[in-house]
């Protein structure tokens, strides 16, 4: 009955998700995992050591060799539906070794299984749920390895696989790996059966840091994204809860990472001529961490108690979406009343009623490992999500029987934890990132076609910020395709909203010179073409195709490197296969049809068909 549960409550949610924009067109983080699996897949990796970790991208490669690369973002997320019941069977057998009682496994895998805020992100193409699935298999492993008379040799060598997978599917499960060592050598047995659980960890660093060197030439076990990640959660502008960018980037290439665009702007500017290779950022970015943190040791433990008040807060902070507004959004979680309070409080009286259980001290401790991690990152809700499973565990034993006084003092200790972890944030601090979550809905809807859709959330975000550059880039965009979709190309077009846009967006100034072009105001548009081709930004391909297609004669297509054409945009193509390049053809027959290609290129030209000047 549970797991029926479990599994219509999570196929019902998942699908209904799969309908949305979001489910349709992943953004941010999930985006960048599907891309980074399609190279993996078709082995274009950039000759670097990988920026993020690379365990899951490869999981969904095989998916993708499988032949699902159309329906990649929904067969990603039916992998992680399954992995979400692994992990709920996983939360069962250890409730069952920790409090020997059925009903205790029920209740936590029901705490677990039907939780909105794990279903929430297991919704998206994210490492997270695969790396809760490792390491709730670590932890079982674990606890079986050290639980008997004597240590099973073989449960330790699985923990310590396991935990190096959930490592290397997610860098900060990293906190678990010492805490399986301190148990060990807890034990007097445990001190010389260390290497048991040192070299299978040591085998599996040894394999990640060979892949890195195949690729680049560089041994390296952790992704390199973690040095930036490490001063930004503890730098003098961390906030303690979640990633902000310390500048406004209005522009990168849609499925690259911002906060990597962001670093290296930001080195760039602060070492001006010094050499940009991976291994120089990453010390720079480590000893600017370290140099800081002892300047300013009180600034930084301030910090740390901070993120350890919003720990145990149970506001869900913001991390790529907003939990909040988008569980309003969903009929499925709307009313879901599983919240992240009441699950420590149930897992806090538990411990204070069954303080004598070993298997229950060790659950905590791991928790407590993951839960000190997180206070050298951010403790927003995906990073804090691995702990739900481990208070689900410990929350079953509220149902075990125990004498009256005891009864009373773990009512005492939850009542206590409910007063601490619901304290209200500032007025206004929840709904902060609102303007995120309006925007990223946007972009998904615009990336879909979906302009009226789009539309809607963007003008609640101008709402909410009426001069925000992304909002007012997104009304040009939506506007502008909705009006090439019509086809009226005569009729006015969203003229002065991609007018404003286009003061900070150079995808609103190359919409604004098809708009210039068909109103006749030609050489106005080949000059905001041409100072988008100069500047060699993402717009480039799109302005200098512009410009070709309105048959204006350029010296930079005599400079196109034929060589890196597999780089180049449709739009830059199907420009030079009109104006009778015939190398254009065949690789734009490897992407699109011949029905496509002719369909494309008809509605090109009729777009850029001259217009008589005004």
């Amino acid at each position: 009955m549970v797991f029926t549960a479990v599994a219509a409550y999570g196929s019902g949610f998942l699908l209904w998700y799969s309908a949305t924009a979001l489910g349709l067109a992943p953004v941010l983080d999930g985006r960048e995992q599907l891309e980074l699996a399609t190279r993996i897949a078709h082995g274009t990796l950039p000759l670097e050591p990988y920026y993020r970790a690379a365990l899951y991208p490869s999981l969904l490669a095989w998916l993708i060799k499988a032949g699902v690369a159309e329906q990649l973002p929904f067969s990603a997320r039916m992998l992680n539906g399954v992995l979400h019941l692994l992990s709920t069977c996983l939360v069962w057998m250890l409730a069952m070794r920790v409090w020997r009682a059925p009903g205790a496994a029920a209740v936590a895998a029901l705490l677990f299984g039907m939780n909105p805020v794990v279903l929430h992100f297991v919704a998206d193409p994210l490492d997270l749920t695969f790396a809760m699935t490792l390491m709730l298999g670590g932890i079982l492993a674990g606890l079986r390895a050290l639980s008997g008379a004597t240590i099973d040799r073989t449960a330790l060598v699985c923990a310590a696989l396991l935990f190096g997978s959930a490592m290397l599917a997610r860098p900060q499960m990293l906190v678990l790996l010492p805490a399986l060592l301190a148990l060990l050598v807890a034990r007097a047995d445990g001190r010389r059966l260390v290497h048991w659980a040192l070299l299978p960890m040591l085998v599996l660093a040894a394999l990640m840091g060979w892949a890195n060197f195949q690729i680049s030439g560089d041994f390296r076990v952790l992704p390199w994204q973690g040095a930036y990640n490490l001063w930004a959660a503890n730098g003098p502008d961390a906030n303690g809860r979640y990633f902000t960018q310390r500048e406004k980037i209005a522009v990168y290439v849609e499925g690259s990472n911002p906060a990597r665009v962001e670093s290296e702007r930001l080195y760039q500017r602060d070492n001006p001529g010094a050499p940009t290779d991976v291994v120089s950022m990453s010390r720079y970015w480590s000893a600017r961490t370290w140099d800081y943190i002892l300047s300013t040791p009180t600034a930084w433990l301030r910090l740390l108690a901070s993120k350890a008040w919003y720990l145990l807060n149970n506001a869900e902070q913001y991390d790529i979406k907003t939990y909040e507004f988008h569980r309003a959004r969903s009929p499925w979680l709307r009313y879901n009343p599983l919240a992240w309070s009441w699950l420590l409080a149930a897992a806090m009286a538990a411990l204070v009623m069954q303080t004598h259980n070993r298997a229950a001290r060790s659950v905590a401790f791991y928790a407590l490992a993951y839960a000190g991690g997180l206070l050298l990152s951010y403790v927003s809700a995906r990073f804090r999500l691995p702990l739900v499973p481990l208070l689900a565990v410990l929350a079953g034993g509220v149902v075990a029987r125990v004498e009256r006084r005891v009864l009373k003092r773990g009512a005492l200790s939850a009542m206590l934890v409910l007063v601490v972890s619901r304290q209200a944030m500032a007025p206004g601090e929840a709904e902060r990132t609102f303007l995120q979550d309006h925007l990223l809905s946007a972009r998904a809807a615009v990336t879909l076609g979906a302009y009226d859709e789009a539309l809607v959330d963007v003008r609640h975000a101008l709402l909410l910020a009426p001069r925000d550059a992304t909002a007012r880039e997104l009304l040009c965009v939506a506007r502008f395709n909705a009006w090439l979709r019509a086809g009226q190309w005569r009729a006015a077009g969203p003229m002065q909203d991609c007018a404003d846009a286009a003061t900070t967006s150079p995808v609103a100034q190359r919409a604004l010179g098809i708009l210039y072009w068909r109103e006749g105001r030609a050489e106005a548009a080949r000059a905001l073409w041409r100072a988008l081709v100069t500047s060699r930004g993402v717009e480039h391909d799109a302005a200098l195709a512009a410009l070709i297609m309105t048959r204006t004669e350029l010296a930079e297509i005599g400079k196109l490197d034929w060589r890196k054409s597999g780089d180049w945009s449709n739009e830059l193509l199907f420009a030079l296969a009109s104006r009778g390049d015939d190398r254009a053809r065949p690789i734009l027959l490897s992407r699109l049809t011949s029905a496509e290609i002719a369909r494309q290129m008809q509605a090109l030209q009729q777009l850029f068909a001259p217009i008589r000047a005004r």
